[in-house]
């Protein structure tokens, strides 16, 4: 079955999406002088939730250079638009915004069993309007498996990782208020390797870990791993951050660094 093919004839239309909008440039139906997106040059920052990618993506596109400023949905977005309508289409459900991040990941995973490489692929049912060939910076995909997919299927994209410890992404995701980390608390420390638990237990007891971070983070996992992509030496379009000692703008830098070249500061 030609996923996209059914998606745009048995789901697309029964949604109204801010596409026109929000992104002039970019359609999900086939369009004279648009190009798909996994054929357009990419730098696509890849992080697990916590981590600080939107605000150090917001930063590397203030300072960028030679870079497209054309902007691409989400994925947030992209998940509302495609992956999740799609897997509730497949499974007879009404199509109905889901906001609870747990009960999210379990439609992009339903997704991801009928799509071969989940929401990498789900990205790349994008259309763009042709606009050059500078390359696009964003954000989107998630987990060994979707960032296999991109750097098997896409040349023209560049991943770029940010990585933190475990208990370090926990206690700032503990930190943040966002109305989207919507999830029933969890104080299940299993998702974690048992040299951790022992401290995660003690942060959790002491506040720094909320339960809610614990119910968001262990779903994650459970979808995507806890720890960054292990195969990334073998795809020279890959590269990995550590970030754990950086302020997001240094983030921002380290990110527009490795897209020029340029040795790190």
């Amino acid at each position: 079955m030609d996923a996209r093919a059914w998606y745009l004839r048995e789901v697309y239309p029964r949604l109204r999406l801010p596409l026109e909008g929000r992104y002039p440039a970019v359609s999900l139906e086939d369009a004279a002088g648009s190009r798909p997106l996994g054929a357009q040059p990419l730098v696509m920052l890849v992080a697990l939730t916590g981590t600080g990618k939107s605000t150090a993506l917001d930063i590397a596109r203030a300072r960028a250079e030679g870079i497209s400023g054309l902007r691409i949905p989400t994925r947030r977005e992209v998940a509302d638009w495609i992956a999740i309508p799609a897997a509730q289409a497949w499974a007879g459900e009404p199509l109905l915004p889901i906001a609870d991040r747990v009960r999210r990941f379990h439609y992009t995973s339903r997704f991801a069993e009928r799509v071969p490489g989940g929401m990498a692929a789900a990205f790349s049912w994008l259309r763009i309007a042709a606009a050059g060939h500078a390359p696009l910076l964003s954000e989107g995909i998630r987990g060994g498996r979707e960032i296999s997919f991109a750097l098997r299927h896409f040349p023209h994209w560049r991943i770029i990782e940010l990585s933190l410890p475990p208990l370090t992404r926990l206690r700032r995701l503990s930190r943040r208020r966002e109305d989207f980390d919507r999830a029933q608390a969890s104080r299940d420390l299993s998702f974690l390797p048992p040299s951790l638990r022992a401290e995660a237990q003690s942060l959790l007891e002491a506040g720094e870990i909320t339960p809610r971070a614990l119910a968001i983070a262990r779903a994650e996992a459970a979808n995507y791993g806890l720890f960054p992509f292990a195969d990334g030496a073998g795809f020279p379009q890959y590269q990995r951050l550590d970030i754990e000692r950086l302020s997001p703008e240094q983030v921002a830098q380290a990110i527009l660094d490795s897209i020029t070249g340029a040795p790190p500061s």
